[in-house]
């Protein structure tokens, strides 16, 4: 992982996040004086065909902070984007955001509800997608076992599909990301956790209660660091944004020095994965140390389920990916070929996802196109 190629890739990475396809300069949210804003879009590049369909859908994808909301042609391309604060005070309230966000991405594409057939949403948290009941999110209070599917579509008279985000970001990686055309998949979202999901056969991996996929909560070190759902030894104890950053913070005080300090200030713990990427292109030793233990044990985990599974590929995506960028994955890489038994780690593709942001509003569109195509059938039948 040299400084140069680090370097490079964050350059690269900086300058896709701030612009969109044709160049223009993202839209943001300031701050609550400016709670939403819309915008049409023109593409000229072809969409995945598992966008295409009938009429107008809608995908949702619900963060801490923000929620995002796009309308799908049925070219499959996007027509328009709405961006609406989550605001803190949770429960019902963020239902009703999400609502609205959807009113005025249609708005914006010149759109009535009614010509939107179906919505998908991505959420962050444990979901049943049959029931569509979200079991809690740790970000949003007041979400306790919160029949999410239901109230939206109350709001909206639109048939609603509710899964997990990185299930979600998934689907739509599989279906017209890095993933397109893998019948056996893995993913691995390191951010502020460590998410995962799993495609066999061509089709989600959900299992017997819907929450196949945890793989940030395998073992890989038996009593080794706490994780945050109470265990210990867990890869999202080692390979996640939070982990990073709390390693470098007990170096710190335990007199180590980094650049991390000149660039988020003296509590280290507040550093985001573009502040680590920024060390590390800087050549910071402690950082590069922390990042390739880090990509040591991550290399474990991709080993152990390579080998339960044997998947074809394996995707890499969430904030720490998309900050460090190639070199992180080439180093991952590395250390998964010294792993043992090569006969599933040898020929096992490790890539970086390629829809970035856009992967959460794309695999609930996906959703949306699937849940429509099912009520459709249902009808003719």
């Amino acid at each position: 992982m040299t400084d140069t190629a680090i370097t490079d890739a964050h350059n690269e990475d900086a300058h896709s996040a701030n612009a969109d396809h044709e160049g223009h300069e993202a839209e943001v949210i300031p701050d609550d004086e400016h709670p939403m804003e819309a915008h049409t879009e023109v593409h000229t590049r072809a969409a995945s065909p598992a966008l295409v369909g009938e009429g107008y859908v809608a995908g949702i994808d619900l963060g801490g902070t923000k929620v995002l909301a796009a309308i799908f042609a049925p070219d499959g391309t996007i027509v328009s984007r709405s961006k609406v604060l989550t605001g803190s005070v949770g429960g019902l309230d963020v239902i009703d955001r999400m609502a609205a966000a959807v009113r005025e991405a249609a708005g914006v594409a010149g759109l009535s509800l009614s010509q939107i057939t179906a919505v998908g949403t991505g959420v962050p948290g444990p979901v049943n997608p049959d029931t569509g009941i979200v079991h809690v999110t740790p970000n949003i209070p007041g979400w306790d076992l919160m029949p999410l599917r239901d109230e939206l579509s109350s709001r909206l008279g639109i048939p609603v599909a509710v899964d997990n985000d990185v299930r979600v970001a998934v689907i739509a990686e599989h279906g017209a990301g890095a993933g397109q055309g893998a019948r056996n998949m893995v993913a691995i979202w390191p951010g502020t956790g460590v998410g995962g999901a799993i495609i066999i056969n061509g089709q989600i991996y959900t299992g017997a209660d819907s929450y196949a996929g945890e793989i940030g909560h395998i073992t890989v070190k038996v009593g080794g660091a706490p994780c945050g759902c109470g265990g210990r030894g867990h890869l999202e104890a080692y390979c996640s944004r939070t982990a990073i950053v709390k390693r470098l913070h007990m170096l710190v005080r335990t007199g180590h020095k980094t650049r991390l300090t000149r660039i988020v200030g003296k509590n280290i713990l507040k550093a985001k994965s573009s502040d680590i990427a920024e060390a590390a292109s800087l050549g910071d030793p402690l950082v590069l140390a922390v990042l390739e233990r880090t990509a040591r044990y991550l290399a474990v985990g991709i080993a152990s389920v390579a080998n339960l599974l044997n998947p074809e590929l394996v995707v890499l995506g969430g904030g720490v990916v998309e900050a460090l960028g190639a070199p992180y994955i080439d180093l991952i890489t590395a250390f998964v070929r010294n792993q043992p038994f090569a006969a599933t780690t040898g020929p096992l593709r490790i890539v970086q996802s390629a829809l970035g942001d856009d992967a959460g509003v794309i695999g609930a569109a996906i959703l949306a196109r699937q849940i429509h195509n099912r009520h459709t059938g249902e009808e003719a039948a």
